[in-house]
């Protein structure tokens, strides 16, 4: 009896540390950050794909833009509560001229390098956690044109925490761009614009199923409603209502995401119609 019950308890411990380490992954949405990473000489590779169609631009005096968006993300845990994330985004335009002229362009975007390091940790049993991280780093110019690349370095800093509590999940990010360079032209609300910006993110994520995790748990299915702020220091004020659906399974998630205006203050860039997104992340 002694021998089965401390096996049960190393099982259940086992059980127990796949799922946390899962959930804790989980509670990442698809636009805002989470005060998770990977652990240490673990790989996150996250590829994107999104479709946006912007209104009138009063910088550069399009009607319209449709802007497809494809970003390779990768993320290497290199220290114990430390990472170290590339974001490449790759962008093709096509947008609709004042006089009826259509115009087409494509080009690398800025290249963003970004530093986590969680700073607190709180887990209270089962899934249940409280965490938060430091986030800093710079965008830097790809190599690309002024339609694409701001030509300059950007540094940016920020936080983030995370907070766990059963079945829910709830992350709020905030993170400040110096911007040096930029365009209001080709600013689409990614921080690339010629002003100082301000990203503001509140996620909430509900597990859907399993309702509790077993042995036998091999994924789980999350509902995801966001809320994307953008300020910017010239005035411009946006926040987008982002729904979405994520599936995580033990070395792979997938995620779709939309995004709707909710509140458009804008005076320098295009406001938004809609857009889409899908994506994956394989851990290794």
């Amino acid at each position: 009896m002694t021998i089965k019950c401390r096996w049960m308890g190393f099982t259940a411990a086992i059980v127990c540390s796949l799922v946390m380490a899962g959930e804790s992954r989980a509670q990442e949405a698809v636009n805002t950050n989470a005060a998770t990473m990977p652990s240490k000489d673990v790989w996150v590779a996250r590829p994107k794909f999104s479709y946006y169609r912007f209104g009138f631009n009063p910088g550069d005096q399009s009607e319209e833009t449709e802007l497809y968006r494809a970003e390779a993300s990768v993320q290497y845990g290199f220290a114990r509560a430390w990472s170290l994330t590339l974001d490449v985004p790759i962008e093709w335009r096509t947008q609709e001229l004042a006089g009826g002229r259509d115009d087409s362009d494509h080009g690398v975007g800025d290249l963003d390098f970004t530093f986590k390091y969680r700073f607190y940790k709180d887990d209270t049993g089962g899934v249940d956690t409280l965490r938060a991280a430091a986030l800093f780093g710079a965008r830097v110019a790809s190599g690309d044109d002024h339609d694409f690349s701001s030509q300059s370095v950007n540094p940016h800093f920020g936080a983030v925490v995370t907070m766990v509590r059963g079945r829910h999940g709830l992350n709020q990010e905030l993170d400040w761009t110096f911007n040096t360079g930029g365009s209001d032209d080709n600013n689409f609300g990614g921080n690339d614009g010629s002003s100082d910006a301000l990203k503001y993110n509140t996620a909430y994520l509900f597990r859907v199923a399993p309702s509790e995790y077993t042995s036998a748990t091999t994924g789980s299915w999350y509902a995801i409603a966001e809320l994307n702020g953008l300020y910017e220091t010239n005035g411009d004020n946006e926040i987008r209502l982002s729904p979405g659906l994520m599936y995580e399974g033990r070395s792979f998630a997938v995620e779709l995401t939309v995004q709707l205006p909710l509140i458009e203050d804008l005076d320098h860039r295009a406001e938004l119609d809609f857009g889409i997104g899908f994506g994956v992340r394989i851990t290794f």
